[in-house]
């Protein structure tokens, strides 16, 4: 089939007989605008789930003693914005999935409560309390 058939082929979901219309590097149909030609290079959600994007995403359980360290060390009182902040920044990722993080980590008894919107490490010494 040649390059000129090709670009008028029939949509399998309208039925409309005409040119592709090259939208972000794939075909769409002219009239109902569905993708109907190769799209993304060949690149598929099995190709992307396997895609490293630079973000380390396995567990760390260090994690929140890396972060005091950076903020003040194991006994600093940290403000719930600093934590956050670095939170972000550590993980790559956005702002509310940094308060979930957060959130985990209290519920956890990782981060301990230190007075309105402040949280410390959990001393090696003190009891897990359980919710």
């Amino acid at each position: 089939m040649s390059s000129g058939a090709a670009a008028h082929e029939r949509c399998p979901y309208c039925g409309f007989r005409g040119a592709l219309v090259v939208v972000h590097g794939h075909g769409q149909c002219a009239r109902c605008h569905t993708n109907i030609g190769p799209c993304c290079g060949g690149a598929d959600a099995a190709n992307e789930a396997a895609a490293d994007d630079g973000i380390d995403t396995g567990p760390d359980p260090a994690l929140f003693a890396g972060l005091f360290a950076h903020l003040g060390g194991a006994t600093a009182t940290v403000t719930g914005e600093a934590l956050l902040f670095a939170l972000v920044q550590r993980l790559g990722t956005d702002l509310d999935d940094a308060k979930l993080v957060l959130e985990a980590a209290e519920r956890c008894g990782i981060v301990v409560p230190a007075g309105p919107n402040c949280h410390r490490l959990r001393s090696v010494d003190a009891p897990r309390q359980r919710p």
